[in-house]
């Protein structure tokens, strides 16, 4: 398994990549602000909202692993920062489908196996560790630009945040991207910008669910 490379960490040691690690707090406090905002809404509870909650612990998770990973830099310390972020993209993909689209289980399924084929086609295109090791990364932008796009059609008030969180992740995904290649005029690199933009994007796409999609939408 070949593990991403980055900038900051130029020797061995827990912290040999500072800004990479103390930036995962991003996460943490997006975690927080999400829960605060979910427990606000009348009604909430993890027997009716699972998906909601699940994907709140998932950030806080994927904070910690992050951290592991940028501090211990081991294999498993990888495994625990990459997990939980595709086990995050594809409950939020799912949550996002069945609460906002309203769409019947038999469709979610559909568009989630769409979305694997579209992620081993882009990655069967594009050599291994090509960008930075972040092309498994591109269909998510694609996908979050294609739900701000259903959004739009539906005339759901939701699709401007969706428009302004594909942004965001296009200007994360480029930090992240860019890292390696600017070591020599930013020995600290750009990764830990991926970390922060993301943060702020996984609260907004969290408390847009939350504000848009505490009842499930059917559609007739």
């Amino acid at each position: 398994m070949r593990l991403p490379e980055y900038c900051e960490r130029s020797a061995e040691g827990l912290w040999a990549e500072p800004l990479n690690a103390i930036t995962n707090a991003a996460f943490l406090i997006a975690a927080w602000m999400a829960w605060r905002a979910w427990r606000r809404q009348p009604g909430t509870s993890w027997k009716s909202q699972p998906d909601i909650g699940t994907l709140i612990v998932l950030v806080a998770v994927i904070g910690v692993g992050s951290l592991l990973w940028h501090t211990v830099a081991a294999p498993w310390a990888y495994l625990l920062d990459a997990g939980p972020i595709v086990v995050f993209i594809h409950t939020f993909l799912v949550s996002f489908l069945w609460r906002i689209a309203g769409l019947s289980w038999l469709g979610i399924l559909g568009v989630v196996v769409l979305y694997q084929l579209v992620t081993l086609a882009t990655m069967g295109i594009l050599p291994a560790g090509a960008l930075n090791e972040s092309v498994g990364y591109l269909p998510v932008l694609l996908f979050l630009l294609g739900m701000a796009a259903w959004l739009h059609l539906w005339r759901h008030p939701l699709w401007q945040r969706l428009l302004l969180c594909s942004g965001l992740f296009a200007l994360s995904l480029g930090f992240r991207i860019a890292d390696l290649f600017l070591c020599n005029a930013l020995p600290f690199g750009t990764h830990f910008l991926w970390h922060m933009v993301n943060g702020l994007l996984l609260y907004l796409l969290l408390q847009g669910l939350i504000q848009h999609g505490m009842k499930p939408r059917q559609r007739a």
